[in-house]
């Protein structure tokens, strides 16, 4: 077995045995290390590894927001949402333009709602 499917496996074993909030973390660590490394690649003019990481940061991100459950979530889960639908915007336009400047914004963005997230489900 090679380093990559070790690592894949130990990646769905984490995965499949994570709690619902463990996996809402999970998401939002991964969005913002594929936004970071779209950044890099914009920067370093490679666009097609720009494209693969921004759309790996773009599916997360829907995923994120098909996963909010409006009933229960009442306001939070509608402003959210909007937070989700604008960050997308974001990195689609980053990802026509190939513009660093959404990304800069759209990583910030998650990595605060990474922190709040931790600090609400420690």
């Amino acid at each position: 077995m090679n380093y990559q499917q070790m690592q894949n496996n130990y990646l769905q074993n984490q995965v499949m045995s994570a709690s619902p909030n463990k996996l809402i973390e999970m998401l939002l660590q991964a969005a913002v290390k594929h936004v970071k490394l779209a950044q890099m690649a914009i920067n370093d003019r490679q666009p097609a590894q720009a494209h693969q990481q921004l759309t790996k940061a773009q599916n997360i991100i829907l995923e994120l927001r098909y996963s909010l459950d409006t009933e229960q979530g009442g306001a939070i889960a509608a402003e959210l949402d909007q937070l989700y639908r604008f960050m997308y915007d974001e990195l689609v336009q980053a990802n026509i333009q190939k513009d660093p400047k959404p990304t800069e914004h759209v990583a910030g963005l998650l990595a605060e709602l990474l922190e709040s997230w931790q600090t609400i489900t420690q």
